[in-house]
């Protein structure tokens, strides 16, 4: 609208030159400042032909940038749904992490319980091994302790004319 202004106002002080300006000039420089004049009025349509191609591109810039804005805020609505997945995923990271965590020291713990049981039953064995013997050593001690009985009675029956003496012994004492 500037330009269109400034053209008229151009148009318009050309004119009034060639109006005013002429009159003590001769008819050959009225023929020339007409011809200038023409010449101003064919230059002043290639700049409104311009002015309205500026405005067409103006006009279509204005599309294309609206197109753009909307592709924008597309975009960043986009963005924005994804930074927030993106966050919702670090979070849920965060929650298996500190879970890694209490499993680790749960199988830590499952671990030296399992050491600790190991270490009991190796003692357990161990008794149970001492104990073997020992019931090793006691059925030995029994047999012998009933060979000896039997030796007894039978040394008894004999002195005795052959009625065998009843010989009790006290376990408990060996």
């Amino acid at each position: 609208m500037a330009k269109n202004k400034i053209i008229f106002k151009l148009m318009f002080v050309l004119i009034c030159l060639s109006i005013f300006g002429g009159c003590d000039r001769s008819a050959k420089e009225r023929d020339e400042a007409v011809a200038q004049a023409g010449q101003a009025k064919a230059e002043l349509e290639e700049v409104k032909a311009v002015l309205e191609k500026t405005q067409g591109e103006r006009e279509q810039l204005k599309e294309d940038m609206s197109k753009i804005s909307e592709q924008w805020e597309k975009t960043k609505s986009e963005l924005d749904n994804v930074t927030q997945a993106y966050n919702e995923l670090k979070e849920k990271v965060g929650e298996f992490v500190k879970e890694q965590g209490k499993v680790v020291n749960r199988a830590k713990d499952t671990e030296a319980t399992v050491e600790k049981l190991n270490a009991q039953l190796a003692e357990k064995d161990k008794q149970i091994r001492e104990f073997e013997e020992l019931v090793k050593e006691l059925q030995a001690t029994i047999g012998e302790l009933e060979g000896r009985i039997k030796e007894m009675e039978k040394q008894s029956a004999q002195g005795a004319g052959g009625q065998p003496e009843k010989v009790v012994v006290d376990q408990n004492n060996g």
